[in-house]
C-alpha cells in the first residue's frame, strides 16, 4: 500500500469513528431526553404514561445499569401510585438487584417489595437502616413519610413521626408527590392554616387535579370548623 493510500485509509477510519462517536451521543441526547419526560410525567401524576417511557429507558442499549434501577424504581413508584401493588414490588425488587446487598438503594427498594407483600414491619426495619446510611435520602424519607401516615395499614400510623420524613422528602425534592404527602399529614394533625397554604399552590399549578381538589375542600372545612 502506497503512503497516499495509507493516508487515506487512516481519514476514512477516522471518519467513521467520528460518525460512531456523534451517533452515540445522539443516543444519550434521545435517552436524557426520555429519562426527563418519564419523569416530569410522573410528578404530574400521569403514571401510565411515565411507566411506559420508563421501560423504554429500561430497553434503551445506551442505558447504564444506574439508570435502569433507576427506570425500574420509578415504575414500581408508578404502579403504587395505580393501585397495582404486586407489580409494584415485582418492579422494586428488580431494582434492587442492581445494587450491592446492604446498601441504601438495594435497602429501600427491596423494603418497597416487602411492604407490596404486606411485610410492613420487616419494610420498616429496612427503611430505617437505609435512612441511618442515607438521613438526606429521597426515598427512604418518602416511603418512611409514607408508612407512618398509615398508607400500608392504620396500626402503623404515627403522624407526628411521619411529619419529619414528609417535611425532608419535601425539602430535598419539591414536587407534586412530595407535597401532596405533607399535605395529607398536615391534614391528619388538623393542622389546616398549613395544608391550605400548600394547596392552595397546588391547586394553581394542577387545576385540573380531582385530587388535589378534594384535599383542598378538606382544608377549607378545616378551617371553619375551627373558625366556628
Amino acid at each position: 500500500m502506497t503512503v497516499r493510500m495509507w493516508a487515506l485509509a487512516l481519514l476514512l477510519s477516522g471518519l467513521v469513528g467520528c460518525g460512531d462517536a456523534a451517533q452515540a451521543l445522539t443516543e444519550q441526547a434521545k435517552l436524557q431526553a426520555l429519562r426527563l419526560e418519564a419523569s416530569q410525567l410522573h410528578d404530574t401524576g400521569q403514571s401510565r404514561q411515565a411507566i411506559a417511557k420508563f421501560e423504554e429507558v429500561v430497553k434503551s442499549a445506551v442505558a447504564t445499569d444506574m439508570e435502569r434501577a433507576h427506570a425500574l424504581r420509578f415504575i414500581s413508584l408508578g404502579y403504587y401510585e395505580m393501585g397495582d401493588y404486586p407489580r409494584s414490588g415485582e418492579y422494586a425488587a428488580k431494582a434492587a438487584a442492581y445494587y450491592p446487598q446492604g446498601s441504601y438503594d438495594y435497602l429501600v427498594n427491596m423494603a418497597d417489595a416487602d411492604l407490596m407483600q404486606g411485610r410492613v414491619v420487616e419494610a420498616a426495619a429496612k427503611l430505617e437502616q437505609a435512612h441511618a446510611l442515607a438521613p438526606r435520602g429521597l426515598a427512604a424519607n418518602n416511603v418512611l413519610g409514607l408508612l407512618y401516615l398509615g398508607d400500608n395499614g392504620e396500626q402503623y400510623a404515627d403522624y407526628p413521626k411521619a411529619l419529619a420524613y414528609n417535611r425532608a422528602a419535601f425539602e430535598i425534592e419539591p414536587g407534586r408527590i412530595t407535597e401532596i404527602a405533607l399535605v395529607r399529614n398536615y391534614l391528619a394533625l388538623q393542622e389546616y392554616e398549613q395544608a391550605h397554604a400548600h394547596l392552595l399552590d397546588l391547586s394553581q399549578r394542577y387545576a385540573d387535579d380531582a385530587y388535589i381538589r378534594n384535599l383542598l375542600g378538606q382544608a377549607e372545612s378545616g378551617l371553619k370548623s375551627h373558625r366556628e
